[in-house]
């Protein structure tokens, strides 16, 4: 066996598809972020929540997690 083969197939998940591993597909995400500025105010909260697990983006990650943050305190200055 070379030295760069992985020991398990579990060493090459970081190669595998995003859908594949649980996380949104490029495709998925592109459709959520149109949905989300569609969405009405009340729904954002809750999509944000749904999305955010599935989001492998590091960058894109913080800023759905600073959008959700933003409404959340919006809604409690209500």
């Amino acid at each position: 066996m070379p030295v760069d083969d992985p020991a398990s197939p579990a060493c090459q998940a970081r190669e595998a598809d995003d859908g594949y591993m649980g996380f949104a597909t490029r495709e998925e995400i592109v459709r959520f972020l149109k949905e989300l500025d569609a969405a009405p105010a009340a729904a954002k909260m809750d999509m944000l929540r749904m999305m955010l697990p599935k989001i492998r983006d590091d960058v894109l990650h913080t800023e759905l997690k600073a959008r959700l943050a933003a409404i959340q305190r919006n809604e409690s200055k209500t």
